[in-house]
């Protein structure tokens, strides 16, 4: 585990990546870090109600100025460092990424033991979207931090109901997913399918306490978000403007539709030896394997929502799905090695892991250090991958 951990840090830290401009989602944060510098983070909400004016008179959407839950703490990393506003971003999705390694290890350690937590930490440590997303100033990578939180801690309290540390823990983690970012939705609404689900699927106990918490914890970002445009009236009118302005702009008319299989096309270019290997153990599950039911499960809802998305698909948005992925691909691994019981089933589950994880990282040297992709649309993954020669 140390050199596991190790390893994948040392990937999200090194600055590999062969993309070096700055994107435009990268410079709408960094103006929104220098107008808190001038404003202070506790005056913010007039830096928001500023952006709310703006957007009204805009033709095109730009990244909102409400996604506070990333933009308070590269403020507070930038401030504490002395960072400019593009390593403070920067370094906050870093670290964020590296906490979503650790927090992956812990939870594979939890439901399955060291096997799993090995396994588990391994593929997540050497996912190319992941590495990526550390070394970029976006927020995706951050959000999906808190996306792998929620997942876990809802895990948690349907193995331990009314338990209220992990009550506590859980509304906490949907109110800064939210927070961060508006996608925060697919996520409380995937979780929501699971609870609602689980009667048949028998993963644990969904209590009264479960659900408010899962309401309460969303409900207090959105109060707290339309306190700070103005209003829940306001807040609505400003998100259904900002919606159909999004819908506008010519980059996701051109570069985020598709069809709805268009993520599973994405994410096959990307990690196809995690992706074939996560398809085989969903056709593997059995009623006994309940943290793999769980993943599973919640990997189907989340993609049925965000695939339905017009203008709106695109494989950074969906960087959390590369843990459940993960489980479900080293399951599948541990389930082939106990195929051959007169070999080691051991050395056969490393040696298959290692296969992947270097097959992970010959993905991101293709399409991150040699392809230079910013934005993982599946144009720039066709071509990095010499599927289009275009010049």
């Amino acid at each position: 585990m140390v050199i596991i951990l190790a390893v994948g840090i040392f990937l999200r830290v090194y600055p590999s990546a062969g993309f070096s401009g700055l994107g435009v989602d990268e410079r709408g944060y960094m103006v929104f870090l220098k107008q808190i510098q001038r404003a202070g983070v506790i005056n913010y909400d007039a830096v928001v109600r500023v952006f709310v004016d703006k957007q009204y008179h805009r033709s095109n959407a730009v990244v909102p100025a409400t996604r506070i839950g990333f933009l308070a703490p590269a403020y507070l990393c930038g401030k504490l460092f002395h960072l400019s506003e593009f390593d403070a971003l920067r370094d906050t999705a870093c670290a964020a990424s590296i906490f979503t390694l650790v927090l992956c290890a812990w939870f594979g350690y939890r439901v399955g033991g060291t096997s799993a937590m090995i396994t588990l930490t391994a593929l997540v440590a050497t996912a190319p979207l992941q590495i990526y997303l550390s070394q970029r100033a976006l927020i995706d990578g951050y959000f999906a931090f808190w996306a792998v939180t929620c997942v876990w801690l809802a895990w948690e309290n349907l193995q331990q109901p009314r338990h209220w540390g992990w009550l506590s823990a859980y509304a906490f983690s949907l109110a800064m997913l939210v927070l961060t970012k508006e996608n925060g939705a697919f996520v409380v609404f995937a979780l929501f399918g699971v609870f609602l689900l689980n009667r048949w699927l028998g993963l644990g106990k969904v209590t009264p306490h479960l659900l408010i918490a899962t309401v309460a914890g969303a409900a207090m970002a959105v109060l707290f978000l339309a306190a700070m445009i103005g209003g829940p009236a306001e807040w609505i009118r400003f998100y259904l403007m900002f919606e159909s302005k999004s819908r506008t702009n010519l980059y996701s008319v051109f570069a985020q539709d598709g069809p709805w299989f268009r993520y599973l096309v994405d994410f096959t270019l990307v990690s196809p030896l995690l992706v074939a290997f996560a398809i085989g153990a969903i056709f593997q599950l059995r009623k006994a394997d309940r943290p793999g039911i769980f993943m599973a499960m919640f990997l189907v809802l989340s993609f049925a929502i965000m695939s339905v998305i017009t203008y709106g698909i695109s494989l950074r948005y969906a960087g959390y799905w590369d843990i459940p992925l993960a489980w479900l691909a080293g399951s599948q691994i541990s389930r082939l090695a106990c195929q051959f019981p007169r070999m080691r089933p051991a050395v056969i589950s490393g040696g298959l892991l290692l296969i992947v994880a270097a097959c992970n990282l010959y993905e991101y040297n293709r399409f991150f250090v040699r392809g230079a992709v910013y934005d993982p649309i599946t144009a720039e993954l066709a071509k990095a991958s010499k599927l289009l020669k275009l010049k």
